[in-house]
């Protein structure tokens, strides 16, 4: 006569807990563990000699589903919380024309949306507002670029190395004001690419080099700073392409180069 099988019986229980839990979006993954341990409770239940397997096989079964829905719940949670942060860091934007771009008449405040996309850029000599978590927090300001600056690269140190094959330094003037309500840094906030008439983008350049973005520090409210990018560029036709403005993680604003 089969005894009762208490192994297996805590195989199921610790299964049916883990199945709860699966379900729990902050502990789903824990959940899987659970379910781990009533798996290997089960299993060892079944071999148990002279004892009821009836149990067992239960606990058995419910800790696998257990697993399997831990794993699958894990990815959904997983999937709807980088949803959720990505749609919360994406950047609006408004921009406002210089006044050398409206020929002398007062610049406007664009909507959002209405220019910064790459079929509709911001003029040359826009103010970009960069909004993070839907606060506006950085404006920025691009100047005219030198587009084939090798000689100053090299110049600034002797060791920079040239850029890759087929392309060029360009030095980009860039004024970023802080208009937050406690303090940022650039470099850790903001992210500047160049984006070419094929739709190529090119990132920062890493030369050592005074005066670089990557030399201003903490900025605090109303606080600006002028510093260059240093990015490379297509040698042939820079002037077709965009410059590209975007709170990291966020959407980019294009910007005409002239």
């Amino acid at each position: 006569m089969k005894t009762r099988n208490g192994l297996g019986l805590s195989a199921l229980i610790v299964g049916l807990v883990a199945l709860v839990f699966a379900f729990i979006p902050a502990i789903s993954m824990v959940a899987g563990f659970i379910g781990f341990v009533g798996l290997v409770l089960g299993v060892i239940a079944i071999f148990r000699k002279g004892r009821s397997r009836g149990v067992a096989i239960a606990g058995t079964a419910v800790s696998l589903v257990a697993i399997i829905a831990a794993i699958i719940m894990s990815i959904v949670y997983a999937a709807v919380f980088i949803s959720a942060v990505d749609d919360a860091i994406q950047s609006d934007a408004s921009v406002s024309e210089s006044t050398d771009a409206a020929a002398g008449d007062a610049a406007e405040p664009a909507e959002a949306g209405d220019v910064g996309t790459r079929a509709t850029p911001a003029p040359f000599g826009s103010t970009i507002t960069i909004e993070e978590f839907g606060t506006p927090t950085w404006e920025v300001t691009l100047g005219a670029a030198t587009l084939n600056a090798l000689d100053q690269v090299k110049a600034a140190n002797e060791y920079n190395p040239d850029p890759q094959a087929g392309n060029a330094y360009a030095i980009v003037p860039a004024t970023v004001k802080y208009i937050g309500t406690e303090s940022g840094n650039p470099n850790f906030s903001l992210d500047f690419t160049y984006v070419s008439a094929d739709g190529l983008s090119y990132d920062d350049a890493y030369v050592i080099m005074d005066g670089q973005m990557s030399d201003v520090a903490d900025l605090y409210t109303d606080a600006s700073a002028t510093a260059n990018l240093i990015i490379e560029v297509p040698a042939t036709a820079p002037e077709a392409g965009l410059w590209a403005v975007s709170y990291i993680g966020g959407d980019p604003v294009f910007v005409a180069l002239q």
